[in-house]
């Protein structure tokens, strides 16, 4: 049955954005209880939204991209969770051309947070590769992250890149190569989620480049395996 929790009855008033930004703005507040980081209030936003009538989801959508690109309501970072949440890569295009119109007057968190939701929308644009090498240069702890959803995406070229990370920085005694080390449980939940990508053929370009590097990294992957946070995998990905 759907729900009218978004709309007012058609006899009565059509809902406008201030309408659907205090009703969420009240939900959020229902959830602040919650010390999960608003894991739980997206979750049930998503899940209120999806059970509303359609009329009303193509205006809270509509509303979203407003926010996205604009902020008037202050809720740009619900709206792209929430889109994500609901996987509604169908308003990834739109999304992108609000990126490209405002990245040059918009800060680095707007931009860092519209390429990840595309990222995790799984859509395929051209925008990705300059701004993650950029975000490589400039921040490549952050830049990492990107990095490896890149992967997903476009696995003939982010797993390269990803490949030339590790070579660059998977050697000595250094403050990056221990932040990688810490994080080597990301990539391989988000390499073994991701079925097209391959941690062994990671590992065989990274000793390619740098053969320091790749010992480094297939020594890390072995030791994680071999660790009880790896169980449910097998042992022998990289043998």
């Amino acid at each position: 049955m759907q729900s009218y929790l978004f709309c007012y009855h058609k006899k009565y008033l059509q809902m406008n954005d201030s309408d659907i930004a205090n009703i969420i703005k009240d939900l959020e507040k229902q959830y602040n209880v919650y010390k999960d980081g608003g894991r739980s209030f997206i979750q049930h936003l998503a899940n209120k939204i999806q059970n509303t009538v359609d009329e009303d989801k193509v205006h809270i959508f509509d509303f979203f991209l407003d926010e996205i690109e604009q902020n008037v309501k202050g809720l740009y970072s619900v709206a792209l969770q929430t889109i994500i949440e609901l996987k509604q890569i169908e308003l990834a295009p739109e999304i992108e051309r609000i990126f490209i119109k405002n990245r040059n007057v918009k800060d680095e968190k707007w931009s860092y947070a519209i390429i990840e939701t595309l990222l995790k929308l799984n859509y395929t644009t051209p925008v990705y590769y300059d701004f993650i090498t950029h975000y490589l240069n400039d921040n490549p702890g952050k830049g990492f992250f990107l990095l490896v959803q890149y992967c997903n995406v476009d696995p003939d070229k982010g797993v390269p890149l990803l490949s030339d990370f590790y070579s660059e920085f998977f050697q000595g005694d250094s403050q990056m190569r221990r932040f990688l080390e810490n994080r080597i449980g990301f990539l391989v939940d988000y390499f073994m989620e991701n079925k097209q990508l391959d941690l062994g053929k990671l590992y065989k370009l990274v000793l390619t480049k740098n053969r320091m590097a790749g010992q480094s990294l297939r020594s890390t992957l072995l030791n994680y395996f071999n660790s009880s946070l790896a169980d449910k995998y097998p042992k022998d990905l990289v043998e």
